[in-house]
C-alpha cells in the first residue's frame, strides 16, 4: 500500500526552506518520493484521466497495488522528533529533594517498572510527536526487553534506543538510581564490562562526575586511565560511547579519551571558546538536557504549566495535583532548585555558543514525559538559538547522535517515514509543535484518539486513509 501526503509544506532542514504544495509518497515504511505539486500528473506522471487510470498509474509508478491519499491542507511536515536523553519511568520524574541530590521517589523504586506500566508514558511521547527515544541509563531488566518488544512490533512505542545500566566506578554518579556496571580497575574488571557489552547497547553510557558543586557532596569518580580503557573496549566492540559530565575539565578529558558524545553540556560555569571550537571541529554531539534543571524552578515558581493541554493529556490527574501542591511546596524550599535557577541560564548560553560555533547540539530532556521534549525545544529557542537550529537538534543532529543519519532525520527519499504534521510553521517558532495534526511512525499513522494516555483522553481523531482511485479525500 502506497500512501500519499498531499499538499504539505515540507520542512527542508538541509536547505532551510519550506516549499509549499508538495506531495510525499510513502511505501514500505519509507519515503519514496517528494514531488512538487499536488495533482495526479505531478505525483504519478499521468494525465489523471479517470479513477482507474490514476489508480493503475499510481500502482505502476509507486510499486504498489493501491494508493491512499491524505489531504494535508498546506500543513507543515517535518521528521519525527527525538528525545536523546530519557530515563523511562512509570511516573514523571520531578527532581531531587534532599541535600544529597537524590530523588526520594526514584530512590524508593529499586526495581524496574513493568513494561505494561510504561505504556502511558510511551504513548505520551507519540502523542507529542516524539518517534524516537534514547534511554540514557536504566535497569537492564527493563531496557533490553523493552527495546526487543518495540523492535519486534509487540508494543506501540517510539523507536527505542538504550544504554542499559550505567558504567561507572563503585559509588559513582547514577549508581544509586538504577543498575550500574562497576569498573574500578582494568583489566581486572573487564569481564563484567564485556558481559554488559554483549547486550549491544546502542551507546554505552559512562558517568564521569565527582559532584562537589551546588549542594552535591563529593563522590567517587573513574580514573582517567580507566575511562580511556572503557572507551577503547567499547570501540573494540564497535559500540559508541556517551559520557555524563557537568564541568569543562571532565568534558575535555572525556573527549580526549575518545568519547563519541557528551550526555550534557557544561553547566557548572561558562564554557571557554576553545572547548566550543574543539567540540565543533570534532563533531562531538552534545545533548542539551535543559528541561530537567528548569523543572525544579518551574515547579517552585509556576506549576500552572501542568494545566497545558499536553500535560493534561500525558500526566494522570492525581499526579498533576501532587506536582502542583506537594511538589510545588517542596521545590520552593529546595536549595537545588535555587541553584538551578542560576545555572540553567548558564547552560543555555553554553549551548547557544556551541550552535554558533557549528557544533552538533542534540535535544534531550533528561526526563520521562513527552511534553518535556517540547519544553526542551522551547528552552533552546529561549536561549537565542534560531528555530531552524532547534529543529535540527531534534531531527538531523539526533540522527547523527544515534548513528542513524542514513535512515532518519529528514524528509527525503530513502528515509524512514517517521513524520509529524503540524498546523503552523515551526521554523518561525518551535511552540507551533504543540499544534500537531498527525504523527506517523514507519509509514503508519498513529491514531492519537486511541492512545492509552495517563491523563484525559483526546477528542476524536480526524484524518483517515482514502483511496485515490475513488477520488475521495479526508482532511487531516
Amino acid at each position: 500500500m502506497t500512501l500519499v501526503l498531499r499538499d504539505v509544506h515540507v520542512v527542508d532542514l538541509a536547505r532551510r526552506r519550506t516549499p509549499s504544495g508538495q506531495s510525499v509518497l510513502i511505501d514500505g515504511g519509507e519515503i519514496t518520493r517528494v514531488v512538487d505539486g499536488t495533482s495526479d500528473v505531478a505525483i504519478f506522471g499521468t494525465d489523471g484521466a479517470g479513477a482507474g487510470a490514476a489508480g493503475a498509474s499510481a500502482a505502476g509508478a509507486a510499486g504498489a497495488e493501491a494508493v491512499d491519499v491524505i489531504e494535508c491542507g498546506g500543513r507543515y511536515l517535518l521528521p519525527g522528533l527525538t528525545d536523546a536523553h530519557v530515563h523511562l519511568r512509570a511516573a514523571p520524574r520531578s527532581g531531587p529533594h534532599s541535600a544529597l541530590h537524590s530523588d526520594d521517589r526514584m530512590g524508593a523504586e529499586r526495581t524496574a517498572p513493568a513494561l505494561e506500566d510504561l505504556v502511558p508514558v510511551l504513548h505520551g511521547y507519540l502523542y507529542c510527536g516524539v518517534t524516537t527515544l534514547f534511554d540514557a541509563g536504566n535497569y537492564g531488566t527493563l531496557a533490553w526487553p523493552l527495546r526487543e518488544a518495540e523492535r519486534g512490533g509487540r508494543i506501540l512505542a517510539p523507536r527505542i534506543h538504550c544504554a542499559g545500566p550505567f558504567v561507572t566506578c563503585t559509588g559513582g554518579h547514577g549508581s544509586e538510581l538504577a543498575d550500574s556496571v562497576a569498573v574500578d580497575r582494568l583489566p581486572e574488571d573487564e569481564p563484567q564490562l564485556r558481559a554488559h557489552l554483549r547486550h549491544r547497547p546502542d551507546l554505552v553510557k559512562i558517568t564521569y562526575d565527582e559532584h562537589n558543586w551546588g549542594i552535591r557532596p563529593l563522590i567517587p569518580i573513574l580514573g582517567v586511565d580507566v575511562l580511556r580503557g572503557i572507551v577503547e573496549i567499547a570501540h573494540d566492540e564497535d559500540i559508541p560511547v556517551t559520557v555524563h559530565v557537568s564541568n569543562e575539565l571532565r568534558a575535555r578529558e572525556a573527549v580526549e579519551c575518545g568519547a563519541d558524545a557528551l550526555a550534557h553540556p557544561v553547566i557548572q560555569s561558562p564554557m571557554t571558546e576553545e572547548l566550543a571550537a574543539r567540540l565543533a571541529a570534532r563533531r562531538v554531539p552534545v545533548v542539551s538536557t535543559l528541561a530537567i534543571g528548569e523543572r525544579y524552578v518551574r515547579l517552585a515558581d509556576d506549576p500552572g504549566f501542568l494545566d497545558g493541554d499536553s500535560y493534561v493529556r500525558c500526566v494522570a490527574p492525581e499526579e498533576r495535583e501532587r506536582l502542583k501542591t506537594v511538589e510545588h511546596e517542596r521545590q520552593r524550599a529546595n536549595r537545588w532548585a535555587d541553584w538551578m535557577r542560576v545555572m540553567t541560564p548558564v547552560a543555555q548560553d553554553n549551548l547557544r555558543r556551541l550552535v554558533e560555533a557549528g557544533a552538533v547540539v542534540v535535544s534531550g530532556s533528561d526526563l520521562s514525559l513527552g511534553p518535556d521534549l517540547l519544553r526542551e525545544l522551547q528552552l533552546l529557542q529561549d536561549a537565542g538559538i534560531e528555530p531552524w537550529d532547534v529543529l535540527c537538534c531534534a531531527t538531523t543532529h539526533a540522527a547523527r547522535f544515534l548513528d542513524a543519519g542514513l535512515r532518519m532525520g529528514t524528509v527525503e527519499p530513502g528515509k524512514l517515514a517517521d513524520l509529524v504534521l503540524v498546523d503552523g510553521d515551526p521554523t518561525t517558532d518551535v511552540s507551533r509543535l504543540l499544534e500537531i495534526s498527525m504523527v506517523m511512525k514507519g509509514g503508519e499513522i498513529i491514531d492519537r484518539s486511541t492512545l492509552q494516555l495517563a491523563g484525559e483522553r483526546p477528542g476524536p481523531s480526524v484524518g483517515l486513509h482514502s483511496p485515490l482511485g475513488a477520488q475521495q479525500s479526508v482532511n487531516v
